[in-house]
């Protein structure tokens, strides 16, 4: 038998998660340009990688919100780090209201 005092175990050494070169895009949406997310829903179509949620702005507890009205309704990138900039929101979408940029 072996003495357990005299094993040497190999311990990992933890990754610092703050110093990795992870350079994830930069995906801003002009919501001057971008009012309505639901009457187009392009970018959230055409998206691959499913980088786009639309989200709720204005909640009023007990009132059901309008997505026609503007305002209302904002599309956000929620999971920037899947984005493969593939650059298919800004083809499609018709308000040039989307921009990438590393």
């Amino acid at each position: 038998m072996v003495d357990k005092s005299q094993l040497k175990i190999p311990r990992p050494i933890p990754v610092d998660l703050t110093k990795l070169p992870l350079k994830l895009p930069k995906i801003e949406i002009d919501y001057s340009k971008c009012t309505v997310p639901f009457w187009c829903k392009k970018c959230l179509q055409v998206c691959p990688q499913v980088v786009f949620q639309v989200y709720c702005k204005q909640l009023v507890k007990l009132r059901e919100s309008d997505p026609r009205e503007p305002g209302v309704y904002q599309v956000i990138a929620v999971r920037r780090d899947k984005c493969n900039v593939c650059n298919k929101c800004i083809d499609v979408c018709p308000e040039d209201a989307i921009t990438i940029t590393y």
